[in-house]
């Protein structure tokens, strides 16, 4: 299977959430490298959207890549943020008119929930560029928040990165189950 892993944000131009002196983009290119040793393990072809920082904000070239290589799938890789610091837990998006980017979210958020032990904040639709434009199933994971100071802590250690790499190559392959029976 072909899957394109997108770590949100790009670093200096734009990192995403920051707190507590953590930015998003770096705990979200983290869980990325990692989640693409697992998927080239199971014997997938992936692509990362960036490897590290680059010097953009623009949003357009991860679903064109995804497209350009004809994915079968898109996930990218966030971590929340709101001004409630103690708002917490787990969400996955995928674009309303996408049936399979649904099925995927669900199997997705499933195993993030269940493996990092944090509160179900649900499979929900959303329009997000990256989601409105890919060909394939994409979907938005949102893994903690990174503007509650627990799950701050949490989401910056490896333990939690690779148990939400591997939460997410277990959700694909559930998936791929769904498709394939």
């Amino acid at each position: 299977m072909k899957i394109v892993v997108d770590p949100g944000h790009s670093g200096p131009a734009e990192p995403g959430a920051c707190a507590g002196g953590v930015r998003e983009c770096d705990v979200v290119l983290a869980i990325a490298k990692l989640l693409v040793e697992q998927l080239y393990e199971a014997g997938h072809e992936v692509w990362l959207t960036r490897t590290g920082d680059i010097a953009t904000d623009n949003l357009s070239f991860r679903a064109e890549l995804a497209n350009a290589n004809q994915a079968d799938m898109f996930v990218s890789i966030h971590a929340n943020s709101v001004a409630n610091k103690a708002a917490h837990g787990t969400e996955t998006y995928y674009y309303p008119a996408s049936v399979s980017g649904r099925r995927l979210a669900k199997c997705i958020q499933a195993r993030l929930v269940t493996e990092l032990d944090t509160v179900d904040r649900g499979v929900k639709a959303a329009c997000f560029q990256v989601l409105r434009e890919t060909n394939c199933p994409a979907v938005l994971v949102e893994v903690a928040f990174i503007s509650n100071d627990t799950e701050r802590r949490i989401l910056k250690t490896y333990v939690c990165q690779l148990a939400a790499a591997l939460a997410i190559a277990s959700g694909i392959e559930d998936y791929m189950g769904e498709v394939t029976s």
